[in-house]
């Protein structure tokens, strides 16, 4: 009855919740540091949440599922014509509707890794035959040459920059050797893209095989709302659009984010405020017996810990404080003992450094 697959396959892990604190420690959300699953900290504007109320009243009604006032917002962002964007439920909907297109059964994917497991998921669930790249012993980092040399009979290669969870970036030399060296459909995903202003969708008209996703969970603070997008040839783009399922942005989350690329000048403010926090706690960790930080382009830092330490313990102890940060240790790619820490307020960063000098205390 069931696909053989899905006997490998284990379900996505989101990690911990505030209510996971509450039910377990009784601890009350507004008490929560949470700062597990890279949200920007700041909600959005007043206005945006005017447009999410103001549009609530529509729910009985479906959105245009060609969505062309948020493709046309979204043309005037990126400077990129309507033709070259595709729109979805987050940027996972795009990631799974770019492997319904490209890939059959025993289909070649390559992905580096540590990255973000999704990628591993989707395309196992189109039953591709995947290539590793580990780049941990690499300082996190690989060339042109590791996917290149894979050969010509790759289908789909991914790539993440900034990178979750390292938050490193790809150089850009090495990723239009990529795109010229390889027949495959090249995805670079660029979710953290606002954080590390370094993209590669301008030449997405100059290579037929290139395209980018993004999302609009991070920097713009809408993550609850579900928005990614893609930005591509025409050709790609046609077929994604093909195979999206009609209204899977509602009509509330198509307003919100209309009206949040309105709001561009407040986003950068806020912007500002987490890269100037993701140094301080950078700098401050790296200052900490134990820790050892990995630079990041990102909204988040990854803190690798020594191999002594129980990881079990560690993270009860932080959750035992009201504190949310993302155990990696078993990510595909890692093999020693991380934490990921997302970038929060003034107030929460300093609640996390206060605790991971604690804990060291105890090495």
């Amino acid at each position: 009855m069931f696909r053989e697959v899905l006997n490998y396959i284990r379900p996505y892990d989101a990690g911990i919740f505030p209510e996971d604190l509450y039910k377990k420690y009784g601890i009350s959300e507004k008490n929560v540091v949470n700062l597990g699953s890279n949200e920007n900290p700041y909600p959005p504007p007043k206005s945006v949440i005017k447009e999410i109320v103001k549009e609530s009243s529509h729910v009985n009604r479906y959105p245009d599922p060609s969505y062309p006032e948020l493709k046309q917002k979204l043309s005037e962002y990126t400077g990129l014509p309507i033709e070259n964007i595709a729109v979805g439920s987050g940027a996972s909907e795009i990631l799974d509707s770019i492997c319904k297109i490209t890939l059959n059964p025993f289909d070649k994917v390559v992905i580096p890794i540590p990255s973000y497991s999704i990628y591993i998921l989707i395309s196992m669930l189109r039953d591709a035959s995947i290539e590793y790249i580990k780049t941990e012993d690499q300082n996190f980092e690989f060339r042109a040459e590791q996917v290149i040399n894979f050969g010509k009979d790759v289908n789909l290669i991914f790539l993440n920059s900034p990178n979750n969870p390292t938050g490193k970036s790809i150089p850009r030399e090495e990723i239009i050797k990529i795109i010229e060296g390889t027949n495959a459909l090249v995805v670079v995903d660029e979710a953290y893209y606002e954080f590390s202003r370094k993209t590669i969708a301008e030449k997405v008209n100059e290579y037929n095989n290139l395209l980018v996703v993004r999302s609009m969970s991070k920097f713009f603070s809408l993550a609850g709302l579900r928005i990614g997008y893609a930005l591509s040839n025409p050709k790609i783009i046609e077929m994604i659009e093909k195979v999206r399922l009609a209204f899977t942005i509602s009509n509330i989350a198509e307003k919100a984010a209309i009206k949040a690329l309105e709001k561009q000048n407040w986003y950068l403010k806020i912007r500002e405020k987490i890269i100037a926090e993701r140094d301080f706690v950078m700098r401050e960790i790296s200052r900490t017996k134990g820790f050892t930080v990995i630079p990041s382009d990102a909204n988040f830092l990854l803190i690798k810990l020594p191999a002594k330490v129980n990881m079990s313990a560690i993270m009860e102890e932080l959750n035992k404080k009201g504190i949310i940060v993302r155990d990696v240790t078993e990510v595909p790619g890692l093999k020693n003992n991380y934490i990921r820490i997302t970038i929060g307020k003034k107030q929460e960063n300093r609640a996390v450094i206060s605790a991971l000098r604690e804990l060291s205390l105890k090495w």
